[in-house]
């Protein structure tokens, strides 16, 4: 619950405890505030670092109203304050917060330390609370009527008074004292600022008057149970119609403003009975009541020239159900021993009587009270019944299980649910978690896990715990293994781009996959089954080694593929080296001279700049992985020369043909040019596929 702090008056006195060992004080010991607000109390203390040589520390505290101070009621355990208490503790320090005040109490702390004699204190005289309320008190006059807004508590500044007529604030009222009219008919009323839920009963100033007044402003019920709520009214004329009403149910009615008859709301219909009490007062019984009807309940009348809409409150319905709470738990190997109270959120006006159950079996009277001490083994549960209404049942836990609504193969994409199952039907706190890495992440707080489309990073070990009142329990790891077929397939190259006649190469083809995948090697010109590793060895490489591989990954939910080409030129021969230069230098002349004729020839700057630009281009082979998509081929110049006995050199230039690399000599150096592509047309992945079966389908394709 969320408090919020409210403006209250305090009278402070402060009165110490001393003695040689320790000391306590509380802040402040009188304090008095209205009905319906809010107050908080803090005391501090001090004990000895050690006693009788051994160190001291706090194990307890307790705020109380009712018990001998050493031997307090915990004010937590107490029904008439359950939902209204926030107690804070730190160090030496304890606070506590009390919502919409009721009663005037003395409110003591006391805190027990580990030693076994001398180690609990209650530091007194504790804060005294007083509760008042306000009234309007009327003293005579001649032609007017002095009224004054009273309480037990010190006046509050002038400008925080309000002063109402007939349930209506009146604008710059804003004093203790206000004079009306002697022979008025209307009634007034009082509160202050902030605190309009406390505002006073109406009174007439002279005779009767135009009024209604509750007769309990608040009224605790159980559910399941029968309430009444009754109030007295005055009119000073014919009443023309008449009804309760609930001013949060306003968005129900035709004009959110116009407040509507709560017979002819449907959450209470067949519940609901108005009594005609004698004149004056009205009834409306409320039958098997449920936390639902907890509101505000206001009576409103009409008469001919007013209509009584009061914005003051009314009278405040709470319902509450019989809870059995845990005040202390005790761990065995096999079953757990509980201190049990049973309460309700208030206390309702008859006197309660309490039974308690085990198993379903009525196991203690009446006499046993609302208090109890009682083992419950795994899968047990006890339930306590106040007025013959029963409590929600309070099971012992056991281990939960953890269950898949597919229990095959779990397939990436489909839909998974994981469901936290225990022995008992009454419904824990569950939770969820995840290993992830070395850390365990927390995913949700429902009795099932869904994946609407489980993805291959969702397998992890995946468990449950459950917990209530008694404990937590925790379930076996489960492990989801997520299958799916090969994806990213990959070819890589394991060494330079330039490989040598004679040298080695490794192709090795890699995909991510679940179960792991398998892999075969297709080589296309001449359509042959190389290997079945995901590694391809090649050894002492020769020109006809040249063309373009693929390597497929398959496994039992599909496959996918990639391509790589491979070709493979001659070396240089190392025996005409001498020889070979000089040829060389010959052809490179020739060369030249072939170069200016064309340049003669050239019909523009352009052209040229073209061909060099062309020249510039042709750079080295690519080496890796490419896609099926074929590169634009280069194209070159094929150049011979010719040599008559008697005349000069010429040179014959003709076009040669598109080829992928350059044609040259048998003997010249040859390269090896790498080229992939991440899937080929006719060898797309089939979930289910036999790689067995590819090689035909290669075949197929590459004639």
């Amino acid at each position: 619950m969320t408090f919020k702090k409210r403006f209250v008056v305090l009278f402070l006195s402060v009165q110490v405890v001393l003695s040689a060992d320790w000391w306590g004080i509380c802040t402040p010991t009188e304090i008095c505030a209205l009905e319906g607000t809010t107050v908080e109390l803090q005391c501090s203390f001090t004990y000895p670092p050690t006693q009788d040589g051994r160190e001291t520390s706090v194990e307890k505290r307790v705020w109380f109203i009712n018990g001998q101070n050493n031997h307090p009621e915990d004010l937590m355990l107490d029904p008439e304050y359950f939902g209204r208490l926030q107690s804070d503790c730190h160090g030496d320090r304890c606070n506590l917060t009390i919502a919409d005040l009721r009663q005037s109490a003395v409110y003591k702390f006391r805190f027990t330390t580990n030693h076994p004699i001398k180690g609990s204190y209650t530091i007194l005289p504790g804060v005294n609370v007083t509760v008042t309320d306000l009234r309007v008190q009327v003293f005579p006059g001649y032609s007017r009527k002095d009224m004054k807004c009273l309480s037990r508590c010190s006046a509050w500044p002038a400008s925080s008074y309000i002063w109402y007529r007939n349930g209506e604030e009146i604008q710059n009222a804003n004093s203790q004292e206000y004079s009306v009219e002697y022979y008025s008919k209307d009634s007034y009323s009082c509160a202050v600022r902030g605190h309009e839920h406390a505002a006073s009963p109406p009174v007439c100033v002279y005779g009767s008057c135009h009024q209604v007044v509750y007769d309990k402003r608040r009224i605790c019920a159980l559910e399941g149970s029968s309430v009444d709520i009754t109030c007295s009214y005055s009119s000073g004329g014919y009443i023309m119609s008449k009804f309760w009403f609930r001013p949060d149910r306003s968005h129900m009615w035709k004009n959110p403003s116009i407040p509507e008859d709560l017979m002819s709301d449907p959450q209470y219909a067949g519940r609901l009975q108005f009594l005609s009490v004698p004149y004056g007062r009205w009834t409306l019984k409320i039958k098997n009541v449920k936390a639902s009807d907890s509101a505000q309940y206001r009576f409103k009348f009409t008469i001919y020239g007013l209509e009584w809409r009061s914005i003051l409150p009314g009278s405040i319905l709470t319902v509450t159900a019989v809870q059995v709470q845990v005040m202390a738990v005790r761990v065995e190997p096999s079953h757990v021993v509980a201190q049990l109270v049973c309460h309700t959120q208030c206390r309702p006006e008859h006197p309660m009587s309490f039974e308690w159950w085990q198993n379903g079996e009525k196991k203690f009277t009446a006499a046993a009270g609302p208090k109890l001490e009682v083992s419950l083994y795994p899968g047990e549960y006890v339930t306590c019944a106040g007025n013959s209404i029963n409590s929600p049942r309070l099971y012992a836990l056991s281990r939960p299980s953890v269950y898949l609504s597919d229990a095959a193969e779990i397939l990436e994409g489909r839909p998974l649910t994981l469901n936290c199952s225990t022995n008992v039907s009454a419904s824990p706190k569950h939770r969820w978690y995840k290993k992830r890495h070395s850390n365990d992440e927390v995913l949700g707080e429902d009795p099932e896990l869904v994946f609407n489309s489980i993805k291959s990073s969702d397998s992890a070990e995946y468990w449950c715990t459950v917990e209530n009142q008694l404990g937590k329990k925790t379930s076996e790891t489960v492990f989801i293994d997520v299958q799916y077929a090969p994806k990213f397939c990959l070819v890589s190259v394991g060494t330079s781009c330039e490989v040598r006649k004679g040298a080695s190469v490794n192709l090795t083809c890699s995909s991510d996959a679940n179960p792991e995948a398998k892999y075969m090697w297709f080589k296309t010109n001449g359509d042959l089954k190389v290997s079945s590793e995901s590694i391809m060895n090649l050894t002492n490489v020769q020109p006809s080694a040249s063309g373009e591989y693929y390597c497929v990954a398959s496994n039992s939910r599909g496959r996918c593929n990639a391509t790589v080409w491979l070709q493979v030129e001659a070396s240089p021969m190392m025996a005409a080296a001498f020889g070979g230069s000089v040829a060389v230098v010959v052809l490179v002349v020739l060369a030249l001279a072939a170069f200016l004729v064309l340049r003669k020839k050239s019909p523009s700057n352009k052209c040229r700049e073209s061909s060099e630009s062309k020249a510039q281009s042709d750079g080295a082979p690519n080496c890796g992985n490419t896609s099926s998509k074929e590169e634009e081929d280069l194209v070159y110049s094929k150049v011979s020369f010719t040599k008559s006995p008697d005349g000069p050199i010429y040179s014959n230039v003709t076009p040669a043909p598109h080829r992928r690399l350059m044609h040259v000599e048998e003997d010249e150096v040859e390269y090896t040019t790498v080229k992939s592509a991440d899937h080929v047309s006719g060898l797309k992945p089939q979930e289910g596929a036999d790689v067995s079966e590819l090689y035909s389908t290669v075949q197929k394709h590459h004639n």
